[in-house]
Order: structure tokens, then C-alpha cells, then sequence
């Protein structure tokens, strides 16, 4: 048999509903009963296929190491654990052969293939209502876009296809690095069918509901493409359009805000409730979440004992804790005395040490297999703020800066900023980031976003003396590079 990469089986999930065989190529051409589809039934438990890859996918396993470790905001307890597998996001000595590395590629492809699938056979059956189509189209379509942002932020040129492949040849084609800017058009493109456009408006809601809590929203649309633009505005490859996507990332996050489920211009959600399982599903700060039902064997979430205090039991979860991701005593200093975030870093000793652990994540309710009721949150709107607030920094608007900074600061309880400019001002954002986001895997995009290169040497060198140019980006993991070492050439620095 044939091995293929794990691209051209993502590729290959337009194609055909199921692979039995990951490593048996077969005809994409050829109609069988299991790659074409009858109803709309059908076409639904794709559209659900879709979702629940988020869930086993990247924004589930081991995500912590990629963001918030990778980060060093907080710390990894055992640099021997699978083989140090685990330490090398810490202290940036990752190899393109480190096994979850591997994983994430893999499965943020699967998740896209998914999505791609979807979008391929829309037309193999008749609507009886065509916004459904529309409708299903368009959550596909988000889908795709945040696995292309989430791979273009961490890889840099990565794959990107459009669903329209038909043949192995052109799949096998489509399997190089494409240029970041390719990567982004296409993002743009997937989005502008979520959000719509007055000649062609989307048929999601504004937002999301309780009823329909996991669902794709026009607010999750605007928010992720607010993201995706000001991703690529603050990368250094594109300084001579970053007053263009600024200007863009403004509107869209402006879009997203304007669609927020209460009247006022501040953050009314208690800091709490996001995090209140009983209220989460239904909380209007929440933009896009992915939900997990509690006691549930396939569906029900690990976050409470995942990130709880490690080796206990009853304090997040009836489960025995894992204690993966806890920072320490310099981050919990951070917090003024009144934050109302502070109470979410709970201190616990391991191993002699101190450490704090999240408490973003509790679920005493779910049982002794720990299978939670916590949902995953990707995008809420304290991030659609403090987004704002970047992009007016960005654009040399200091006022509405502070203006969007302080949203989320009063929430918090906290001074306000009042004359911060230029470089306090920009650190003053990102450390608001830092300490409202802990836990939530947004750290190491963020710290992309908000420092030059040179900045991030000169931050992580003297916290681990590993960290060189190679660690702006992740490796392409080995195991898909050698299958075509030319059209998915490495990173720099990763080849020995």
C-alpha cells in the first residue's frame, strides 16, 4: 500500500465521505455508495462532522502546550515525560519530529477536510429551503478559515485549497507550502460567505443562543476575520499593506461588537458567569464556544482536571487532576489586589514547589471519569475588545485605544489606563491580554501580534537560552515533509 500524507487525506475528505484505509489511495471519480449523498440528512451529519473535529482536534488536545507553555506564561512540571515530547514547547527545543507537533497538523487538516467535504457536495442534492444551504455552507466555511488561520499564524505558508480538487492528480498538486498571502485571500474569501454582503447577506444568526450554543454565528465571522486581518497587519512580511488591513480589522471587530447581545458599550457579563457551567452555554459574552456535554463519555470535555491542581481530587473535578498547565507566582503577582480575575488562579504545591493552577474550569458535577460540561471558548467578546484596542494602537490612535482597553479593566475592577502612549501603551494591552486570557490559548498568537522579532528574542532568550530565530514558527512535522521535501520545505533552523 501506498502512504500518502495526511494532507492528501484531508484533501481526499471532499472526495469521499469515509476512508477506511488511510494508506490505500483509491479513484475520487468513482461513484460509490459511499461517496455521494442522497438528503439532507446526509448532508447534516457532515455539517456535524465538521463540529465535533474541533473537538478531539486541536482546540482539545494538548492545546496548552502550543500557546500558553510555548509562551513560558506557564510551565511545564516534567521535561522526561514522553521523552520530553511535552518540554519541548517550554523551552522552545521543539524538532519536527515531536509527536504533537505532528498532531496538531494533522488534525487541524482533518478538521479542514471536514469542512471541505461539506462544501464539495452541497449540490448533490435539492434544498427544500436554499438559505439552508446557504447556512450550512457558511458554518463550513468558518470551519475551514479558522484552520487555515490557526495554521498560517503557527506555520507560516502552509497547504491551502479551496474544495474545488476532483482528481488525485490535482490533490497530490495542491500538497506544497502556498505563500502566507494565498493563505490569508483564502480565509478572506471562506469569511466574506459567513459574513455576507448586502447584495448576498448571510443566512446565520447575529449570534449565538443556549438553543444553538456551538453553532456559527455572523459575530463569530466578523471576530474571526477582525483576527485574521490583524494577524497578518502586525506581521512583518506585510508592512507595506498594514494601514489597508488595520483599517479592515477595525470594521470587521466593529461589526462584531455592534452585533453583541446587550445595549450598553461596556463588558456587563460577570467575569464569573463566563465560566459558570450552568450559565456558559447561554452567556452573551461568549462569541463561539465548543460545546461539551457533562457526563457524557464521547462528548463531555477533560479542561476540569486537565488544568486543575495536579495529583488532587475535588477541587476542579472529581477526577484526578492533571495539573498540565500552571503558572507561578511572578504572573499571579501581576493582578491588582481587586482584579476580578485573580480569584481564577488558585495556588497549589506540587513536587515541593508552588505553583497556580486555573479555575476557569470546574465541574465538581461531572463525575469520577471527569467527563465535564466545560466548554471550549475560541473567540468572546473581552477579545473582540482588547482586538480593537490593538488595532487602534496599531493605527496611532491612542485615544480609542485606552478606550477599548478600559472595557475590559473595569470589568475586571481595575485602574484604568488614562495617558499611556506608544510602547506603555502597547504593553499595557498585550499584559491585559495576558492575565484576561490565561489558560484560554490565545498567548502565543498574541505575543506574535503585539513584538518584532527582535523584541521576542530579547524577551524569551533570558528565560530559556534555547530560543533563536527558528521559534517565530513551528517545524512542518518530518513525517509530511518527506513525502514531499520540496513543495513542503522546512522552517528555518529545524534541519539539522
Amino acid at each position: 500500500m501506498k502512504k500518502i500524507s495526511i494532507i492528501l487525506i484531508a484533501l481526499a475528505a471532499v472526495l469521499t465521505v469515509s476512508c477506511k484505509d488511510f494508506l490505500t489511495e483509491t479513484d475520487p471519480n468513482k461513484i460509490t455508495s459511499g461517496n455521494y449523498y442522497q438528503n439532507e440528512d446526509d448532508l447534516t451529519n457532515v455539517l456535524n462532522q465538521a463540529y465535533n473535529s474541533l473537538k478531539g482536534n486541536y482546540y482539545f488536545v494538548n492545546s496548552y502546550h502550543f500557546t500558553d507553555i510555548h509562551s513560558n506564561l506557564t510551565i511545564c512540571n516534567d521535561s522526561g515525560a514522553r521523552g520530553g515530547a511535552y518540554y519541548q514547547w517550554y523551552a522552545f527545543t521543539l524538532t519536527e519530529q515531536n509527536e504533537f507537533l505532528l498532531s496538531r497538523y494533522q488534525r487541524i487538516y482533518a478538521s479542514i477536510g471536514y469542512a471541505d467535504k461539506l462544501i464539495s457536495h452541497l449540490d448533490d442534492i435539492t434544498w427544500a429551503d436554499p438559505n439552508t444551504r446557504k447556512s450550512y455552507e457558511a458554518q463550513a466555511r468558518f470551519i475551514r478559515a479558522l484552520g487555515f488561520y490557526t495554521l498560517v499564524t503557527e506555520w507560516g505558508p502552509v497547504p491551502v485549497f479551496d474544495g474545488a480538487l476532483t482528481s488525485m492528480s490535482e490533490i497530490q498538486a495542491a500538497n506544497h507550502r502556498a505563500p502566507k498571502a494565498d493563505v490569508y485571500a483564502q480565509i478572506y474569501k471562506d469569511l466574506d460567505k459567513v459574513v455576507g454582503t448586502d447584495a448576498d447577506p448571510s443566512p446565520l444568526r447575529d449570534r449565538d443562543s443556549a438553543a444553538d450554543c456551538g453553532r456559527v454565528s455572523k459575530a463569530a465571522g466578523y471576530a474571526l476575520y477582525g483576527k485574521a486581518l490583524l494577524q497578518q497587519a502586525t506581521d512583518e512580511d506585510f508592512a507595506s499593506q498594514k494601514a489597508e488591513l488595520l483599517t479592515k480589522a477595525i470594521n470587521m471587530l466593529n461589526k462584531a461588537w455592534a452585533l453583541r447581545g446587550w445595549a450598553t458599550d461596556n463588558l456587563p457579563v460577570a467575569f464569573a458567569d463566563i465560566w459558570d457551567i450552568s450559565k456558559q452555554k447561554g452567556c452573551l459574552e461568549n462569541i463561539f464556544q465548543i460545546n461539551f456535554i457533562q457526563k457524557n463519555a464521547n462528548l463531555g470535555s477533560d479542561f476540569a482536571y486537565v488544568y486543575g491542581p495536579a495529583a488532587e481530587t475535588g477541587i476542579t473535578s472529581m477526577h484526578a487532576c492533571n495539573g498540565s498547565s500552571q503558572t507561578n507566582q511572578a504572573f499571579y503577582d501581576k493582578y491588582a489586589a481587586g482584579d476580578a480575575r485573580k480569584a481564577f488562579l488558585r495556588k497549589t504545591v506540587y513536587a515541593g514547589s508552588e505553583y497556580y493552577h486555573s479555575m476557569k474550569y470546574v465541574d465538581k458535577a461531572c463525575g469520577a471519569d471527569g467527563y465535564g460540561g466545560n466548554n471550549w471558548i475560541v473567540l468572546r467578546y473581552a477579545d473582540v475588545a482588547l482586538m480593537l484596542a490593538e488595532a487602534y494602537y496599531w493605527s496611532n490612535d491612542a485615544t480609542n485605544a485606552r478606550a477599548w482597553l478600559n472595557k475590559v479593566r473595569t470589568r475586571a475592577g481595575v485602574a484604568t489606563a488614562t495617558s499611556e502612549t506608544g510602547n506603555a501603551l502597547r504593553d499595557a494591552i498585550y499584559e491585559e491580554r495576558f492575565k484576561e486570557f490565561i489558560h484560554e490559548g490565545h498567548s502565543w498568537h498574541d505575543y506574535l501580534r503585539g513584538y518584532s522579532k527582535a523584541e521576542l528574542k530579547a524577551h524569551f532568550q533570558p528565560l530559556q537560552a534555547n530560543f533563536t530565530d527558528k521559534d517565530y514558527l513551528f517545524p512542518i512535522p518530518y513525517s509530511e515533509r518527506v513525502l514531499n521535501p520540496e513543495g513542503l520545505y522546512q522552517n528555518p533552523g529545524y534541519l539539522n
